[in-house]
């Protein structure tokens, strides 16, 4: 996937796409297609896997992360997940966001023909996006809420004693 990102596009259009530190990307990505291999340590991806998703306009994976962190509430195996998980996506990052880049070019180069269109839309749909940060954090909050209301549901209002006093 990788050798293809650089067979079929150029540096700089990679560069356009992917913005800041573009070179970080682009040398991770060029060990990893040298090697044939999908893994590369990325600690950006490790400490903030949702919003670095976002931050990398990765929406899709950003919400399948979250919906996937919901089991990590599960008693004993969902802090295994966790681990896995997080561990995972610190090892794979790399190689998930070089085929969102490989893939997001090809899609933009069949919509844009026309090189100085298809530049232009690079550059809009690339980069990064704090705004998608954002709703990252705002859908892990309305998932934990639901969470929350299923939660005490099936466990029940508590009946709380007041114990009388003044007021009893």
């Amino acid at each position: 996937m990788l050798k293809r990102l650089f067979e079929e596009f150029d540096e700089d259009t990679i560069k356009l796409f992917v913005q800041k530190n573009s070179d970080y990307y682009i040398s991770k990505w060029k060990l990893m297609a040298a090697k044939n291999s999908m893994i590369s340590w990325n600690w950006a991806t490790f400490f903030f896997t949702g919003l670095w998703f976002g931050y990398r306009k990765m929406i899709f994976y950003g919400f399948l992360y979250v919906l996937i962190s919901v089991l990590f509430s599960l008693p004993i195996i969902g802090f295994f997940l966790w681990i896995a998980v997080w561990i995972s996506v610190g090892m794979f990052g790399n190689y998930i966001y070089g085929k969102y880049t490989y893939e997001k070019l090809k899609e933009l180069k069949l919509l844009y023909p026309i090189e100085k269109d298809f530049k232009t839309a690079v550059i809009e749909k690339g980069g990064t996006s704090i705004i998608d940060i954002i709703l990252i954090i705002l859908l892990s909050f309305f998932i934990y809420a639901i969470m929350i209301k299923i939660s005490l549901m099936l466990i029940g209002t508590p009946e709380w004693d007041y114990g009388g006093g003044v007021w009893g």
